[in-house]
C-alpha cells in the first residue's frame, strides 16, 4: 500500500510538470534538478522545489529601515 502510494505520488508530479517544464525559467529548472537529485531523483521533491521557487519570486522581501 505504501508503494503504491509512493508510485502514484512520483506519477503525479512528473504528469504535473510534464505539462509545465517548458515554460519554466530555466535558471529555476537547473536549480530544482539539482535538488531533486539529492534527494534521490524524486519528481515530487522536483515538482515542491518549483513551486516554493515560484512562490518566492512573486514574494521578494524588502528591507526596510
Amino acid at each position: 500500500m505504501i508503494f503504491n502510494g509512493c508510485i502514484d505520488m512520483e506519477q503525479s508530479a512528473y504528469n504535473n510538470l510534464k505539462r509545465s517544464w517548458a515554460s519554466l525559467p530555466s535558471q529555476t529548472k537547473s536549480y530544482c534538478d539539482e535538488v531533486g537529485d539529492v534527494a534521490g531523483g524524486s519528481y515530487a521533491i522536483l515538482e515542491g522545489c518549483i513551486q516554493m521557487e515560484n512562490q518566492a519570486s512573486g514574494n521578494t522581501s524588502v528591507f526596510e529601515y
